[in-house]
């Protein structure tokens, strides 16, 4: 969904977005339990929140009042949504509202073609299945689980047989050779006759799990080389998105390795925005308010609020929206930005461990008054 529409034009604190009646897209984690213990996982690996378990009724709860308030799109996290019977209550509830339903899975509990037949039936429009190397070694060895290749390449089959649109979430790390995509699309185009929609490329993040892994980050050179890699899919006919990267930190380094304008170009196009807390919002099973799927709740549930007039007027989105927090994209004594500021909003704001903060490849970008609009 393009939502170009949400941005004013106008660089003043709280004044740079028109924020929607209520979030466009929910991204909603289902349970907190998974069957792999992938090593960079953003979710913590301790008994506080093991034992913090959801509950259906209030998941239901949930769909039903965002849907009822007139969201369009919700995104199933967890751990493992399609773990345990919940989620097919849930589809069943989204569908009433004709929201538009997706999820991001391992791929270990698409036993059969009849379970992702079911699945669709009751309203999961689109699936991403989770792959982290090209390698079942090295895949097995991150996601912690010997099988979890295995298991994501039936899934993905699966998938594609009961005609459900599916989509790669790829998440690259420093196991992997530097053409390690390429091998996976080559793999799979050879497994799977049926054509997937397109490879999203995650940022891993140093949360949860992930502070502790950080040693498998791309980082700098390295993540610059794989989006110039993953540009090649168009070759298999993909489309690809990547998690957003800051465009100026994206041509600082375009220039420093001599690269063609055209493949900047596609390297621009990869780039996937995000708008947290601007039209996207992300809840956990309890429906507390979350600033990031990779982050911990930072606010109230939507179920113990006044929803969605919470959603317009809550201090802490308020704060947000404002940008004042922003020192690197914005200059409000002028009221300009970086004239790629409405393509990346200063890249993810949760690459550093911490909300509220531009991206690390765009701290020291000091803005100059050739890249002011």
């Amino acid at each position: 969904m393009k939502l170009t529409h949400i941005f004013t034009n106008e660089f003043a604190p709280g004044r740079i977005f028109e924020i929607p009646e209520q979030p466009v897209n929910v991204m909603l984690d289902v349970t907190n339990y998974c069957n792999n213990k992938c090593r960079f996982c953003y979710n913590p690996d301790s008994k506080s929140y093991k034992n913090d378990l959801p509950q259906s009724d209030k998941l239901e709860k949930i769909i039903t009042k965002i849907g009822d308030t007139g969201t369009k799109e919700i995104l199933y996290l967890g751990g493992e949504p399609f773990s345990g019977h919940t989620i097919e209550k849930l589809l069943e509830i989204g569908s009433k509202f004709k929201m538009f339903q997706r999820a991001v899975s391992n791929g270990s509990f698409f036993k059969d073609v009849g379970t992702c037949l079911r699945l669709k039936e009751k309203g999961l429009d689109e699936v991403g299945i989770s792959f982290h190397s090209s390698s079942s070694d090295i895949h097995d060895k991150i996601s912690g689980r010997k099988g979890a290749f295995r298991d994501a390449v039936t899934g993905l089959e699966h998938c594609l047989k009961a005609e459900i649109n599916t989509f790669i979430q790829y998440s690259p790390s420093t196991l992997n050779t530097a053409n390690d995509i390429l091998l996976l699309t080559d793999l799979l185009k050879k497994n799977c006759q049926e054509k997937v929609l397109f490879f999203d490329i995650n940022r891993l993040l140093p949360l949860g799990m992930g502070r502790v892994a950080d040693k498998l980050f791309l980082e700098g050179e390295q993540w610059f080389r794989l989006l110039g890699t993953a540009t090649r899919l168009e070759e298999f006919g993909y489309e690809v998105h990547a998690e957003l990267t800051p465009y100026c930190w994206l041509n600082l380094m375009a220039e420093k390795h001599s690269v063609s304008r055209e493949l900047l170009e596609k390297i621009h196009k990869l780039n996937r925005g995000c708008f947290m807390w601007i039209a996207q919002l992300p809840l956990d099973y309890h429906g507390r308010i979350k600033f990031c799927p990779a982050g911990p709740p930072v606010g109230p549930s939507i179920l113990d609020v006044q929803w969605p007039d919470f959603w317009r007027k809550w201090e802490g989105f308020n704060e947000y929206r404002s940008f004042i927090w922003n020192n690197e994209c914005i200059d409000f004594n002028t009221h300009k930005a970086c004239q790629y500021f409405y393509q990346c909003l200063g890249g993810c704001k949760y690459s550093n461990g911490n909300h509220y903060e531009t991206d690390h490849y765009s701290q020291g970008m000091r803005l100059t008054a050739d890249s002011l609009v």
